[in-house]
């Protein structure tokens, strides 16, 4: 009864919208960059908010960890993680935390106290390039997905796994892996290259997938680079390919619902990511990392608008809402064949090269994105 209730409250608080009836088409339109840091001298490779909405955390090829104060506008801290390298810093539910892949000398994931400059702990169990990195939205633990075909979850209270999954489908190497958590964090999605998506019980991941759907038809030759579900409820999945274009997906019937393209999108097949060089030419890896590993898309907190970086410094968006929204459900959107959605709006910055990471506040009318700088996008309507 203790998890029926918990499950409950959990979806209740979900259902919460804030931005529900700010966060229409024409305010979205009139975004403009309010703040832009160019104190990055090579590319950003990720992007994260806390769960307060109040600070962001990104790493850099240049091997720096950088936090900023979203709501002061200002540069709070640089980190260096230059003997190991950092890319995929998520905050974590411990104040003052922060969790990140290595890129050099091993696949272990860090777990460092910002506030000190000093490790907690180190997570030892993948041996090839973690791929995914998420925390619990309710829970003290992170998921990770790495080339060597495995997906664990991490109490932040251990070095060990507290569960792990490998799941089949294919060559790891060479389709790729990527996992997330739904907004419950009490389902675990994880997609192997171009092959299968596969649904897990967080608490019963030792039994296998609960669900699972080929994507082969929808993926064709492309590789996922990255997978989210659709806030608030994670009634839907988004995932983000190889070859710049984006998929969405009923989470429950795992039924392809739209595919988002632009053509300022393929560039993303073009090997310009910073850190391709280590891999094989076409491998998993490379083919991942060019697209990001799905860093540069998001999708605002009322589940209606995706927003992705294009390859020429603009920010494009798509009006999903005639799936996600309530009256969709009712209407069974989701059964209709699948369409082809193109942008409803680009917001056209200062970046120069392509945005590599994208990510909207959870509480407050602000998106940032980044190319090697980094730019706050807010809106004139006050909030």
């Amino acid at each position: 009864m203790d998890t029926v209730d918990h499950n409950a409250d959990v979806l209740k608080t979900l259902r919460r919208d804030p931005l529900q009836s700010a966060l229409t088409n024409s305010t979205l339109r009139g975004f403009h960059i309010s703040k832009q840091f160019l104190d990055n001298k090579a590319a950003l490779t990720s992007l994260d908010y806390d769960s307060s909405g109040k600070k962001c955390i990104t790493t850099s090829s240049d091997e720096s960890l950088r936090i900023y104060d979203c709501v002061g506008g200002k540069r709070e801290q640089v980190l260096y993680s230059k003997k190991y390298g950092c890319n995929l810093a998520q905050f974590t539910s411990h104040p003052g935390c922060v969790a990140y892949a290595s890129t050099k000398i091993n696949d272990t994931i860090r777990y460092l106290s910002y506030d000190t400059n000093q490790y907690i702990r180190y997570f030892v169990g993948h041996n090839q390039r973690v791929t995914s990195l998420q925390r619990s939205p309710t829970a003290a633990t992170v998921l990770s997905a790495a080339l060597d075909g495995v997906v664990n979850v991490w109490d932040l209270g251990s070095v060990k796994p507290a569960s792990t999954v490998t799941p089949v489908g294919g060559s790891v190497e060479e389709r790729g892996i990527t996992a997330a958590y739904d907004p419950s964090g009490m389902v675990i999605s994880v997609a192997v290259g171009s092959a299968e998506l596969q649904l897990y019980d967080v608490r019963e991941v030792s039994k296998g997938p609960f669900k699972s759907q080929s994507i082969v038809e929808i993926a064709g030759q492309a590789l996922v680079a990255g997978i989210r579900f659709i806030p608030p409820l994670g009634d839907h999945i988004l995932l983000a390919m190889t070859d710049g274009s984006y998929h969405l997906l009923d989470s429950f019937s795992l039924q392809h619902c739209a595919s988002l393209r632009s053509t300022d999108l393929q560039g993303a097949l073009n090997g310009g990511h910073p850190e391709a060089t280590n891999g094989a030419s076409g491998s998993a890896l490379s083919k991942m990392q060019d697209a990001y590993l799905g860093q540069n898309v998001t999708v605002t907190p009322d589940g209606k608008t995706v927003l992705a970086g294009g390859q020429n410094g603009s920010i494009l968006f798509w009006d999903i809402s005639r799936y996600t929204t309530t009256e969709a459900h009712d209407s069974n959107a989701s059964a209709l064949r699948p369409s082809v959605l193109t942008p409803d709006g680009v917001w056209n910055g200062s970046h120069e090269g392509p945005v590599g990471v994208c990510a909207f506040n959870p509480h407050i009318m602000e998106c940032i994105t980044g190319s090697e700088s980094l730019a706050i996008w807010t809106s004139s309507l006050s909030y």
